[in-house]
């Protein structure tokens, strides 16, 4: 991995950790959130309510990413990292929709510069194929997971009921993902 690469995706992981944690004003600055309210009956929170919507918003990125993968790879392991990631997700969202809609919150777009891809890097991705291809997803989808699982962490750290039971999922779900991609990405170059 370039140094340049490590950075943005290092520059993006701390990025995500300010939003999970409170917020990033778009202008390079995170903001703290307001304290959490006490939990609710169900074990909810403000915090976990907006762990969910946040999640909600990018699952449905990590789906489309996926489905990419699915489409153009080579690689018989990439796509299997693919459908199982799409599958682990999908059967995550009513949850997590459930839980955000229980705070009266709906899905919350990332904050840029975490909203969805970098349409550029999108755009270089969709116009690779085979291993050129397989080696820039994997270089990607990695990065996606690493910002679920540090938001995961945050929502397992201080988080209740079922926003952290599924938080820890998440967590579990992608740093297999994320390993088994490692193991691929030494297995292409």
């Amino acid at each position: 991995m370039s140094r340049r690469r490590f950075r943005v995706i290092g520059a993006s992981a701390l990025i995500a950790m300010a939003v999970a944690v409170g917020g990033y004003n778009g202008n390079g600055a995170a903001f703290a959130a307001p304290s959490p309210a006490s939990p609710s009956p169900s074990g909810s929170t403000h915090g976990s309510a907006m762990f969910a919507a946040m999640m909600v918003s990018h699952h449905e990125e990590g789906i489309e990413l996926a489905q990419l993968a699915m489409d153009k790879a080579s690689t018989p392991g990439v796509k299997a990292v693919a459908e199982r990631s799409q599958r682990n997700q999908q059967a995550e969202l009513p949850q997590l929709r459930q839980v955000a809609q229980g705070a009266n919150m709906t899905a919350q777009p990332p904050e840029p510069p975490l909203s969805r891809f970098n349409e550029q890097e999108m755009s270089q991705l969709q116009s690779l194929s085979g291993r050129e291809f397989d080696l820039g997803w994997l270089d990607m989808f990695s990065s996606h997971h690493m910002s679920a699982i540090m938001m995961a962490d945050m929502e397992s750290a201080t988080g209740a009921g079922t926003a952290a039971e599924l938080a820890k999922k998440i967590h579990d779900e992608q740093v297999q993902d994320v390993s088994a991609m490692n193991d691929l990405r030494d297995q292409l170059r």
